[in-house]
């Protein structure tokens, strides 16, 4: 029965994905490469990373690791790049580490192949292995160091809704200019008359399933109120033509752009769970910066969200 539920929702997601206009064509990657490119074994599956040094050779020196989750374009060392950028390089106590979500085009051979739009939403791949459970087994071979997790676009689609199920508690989660969100109610701001799905999971928490079923929508809501969430959204992100802009009916329904639909999420969480989420979950508009993970974790707000 947990079988066909999940293959179910792995087929919902996919033909969500295919209601994206200008986003369902998958992007370009290609497996690692180079001397930042590593492999750590999950469920006897190779998958891969990038990072300055394999996470089961770090020494005691490093007691804290970023996990950089690239966008759609899968683009991990970009991500890691960019994260070490605004940094100013990497401390001596820190690692940064972007995992490499694959797809059927760019798999190691035995590797990982989720559909390019669906691992933001924990869906299985073609093996049945969800990619949250692949960040959970990353996360555990870190060992009892700090985690702090960033994505941007895609991934912080994927972080958004990996903080709210997944059990791993993380040190905080810096979620950067994603085209939706997970909202923990049924009201949205955007019309809904004509979009039966608005609420389904990856856009509510209805028709969970797989590793997105980790306890009842209160158990859910409760979770995420208690996780540190730093989000940031450039002003200038705010094209609703944008190519990669989700625009399916449910992420219509938040809001017509990434800013417009992040300025709306955090007066939903302020509504769900209180003025106080504004403590342990702020949001930053960072001036005149578009769709740019560069851009967004250079800013004074990106720095400050990836200090410890």
């Amino acid at each position: 029965m947990r079988r066909r539920r999940a293959a179910a929702w792995l087929g919902a997601a996919l033909a969500g994905a295919l209601l994206v206009t200008g986003c369902a064509v998958e992007p370009l990657s290609q497996p690692l490469r180079g001397e930042l490119a590593r492999r750590i074994t999950v469920e006897g599956r190779p998958f891969e990373y990038c990072a300055s040094a394999a996470i089961e050779d770090l020494g005691p020196e490093v007691t804290r690791i970023i996990v950089a989750v690239h966008g759609l374009d899968r683009g991990a060392c970009g991500m890691r790049a960019a994260v070490v950028d605004a940094l100013g390089g990497e401390p001596a106590d820190t690692v940064v580490v972007a995992p490499h979500f694959t797809t059927a085009s760019d798999a190691v051979r035995g590797g990982f192949a989720w559909g390019p739009m669906t691992w933001p939403a924990g869906s299985p791949d073609r093996g049945g292995v969800s990619s949250y459970a692949v960040m959970d087994a990353l996360v555990e071979a870190m060992g009892d160091r700090s985690v702090t997790m960033v994505g941007f676009s895609g991934g912080g689609q994927f972080t958004n809704r990996y903080a709210a199920v997944s059990r791993t508690m993380l040190e905080r989660y810096v979620i950067v200019n994603p085209s939706s969100y997970l909202w923990f109610t049924a009201e949205r701001p955007g019309p809904i008359e004509n979009c039966p799905t608005f609420n389904e999971w990856r856009y509510g928490l209805d028709g969970r399933a797989g590793d997105a079923e980790t306890g009842d929508a209160d158990e859910i809501r409760e979770r995420y109120s208690g996780r540190s969430v730093r989000y940031l959204i450039g002003t200038a992100d705010d094209d609703p033509r944008s190519a990669s802009l989700d625009r399916s009916c449910g992420a219509q329904a938040q809001g017509a752009n990434r800013e417009e639909r992040a300025l709306n999420y955090h007066a939903h969480l302020v509504g769900t769970f209180g003025r106080h989420i504004e403590r342990s979950q702020p949001l930053a508009l960072v001036p005149g910066v578009g769709h740019d993970a560069r851009g967004m974790l250079a800013s004074d707000a990106g720095r400050a969200a990836l200090r410890p």
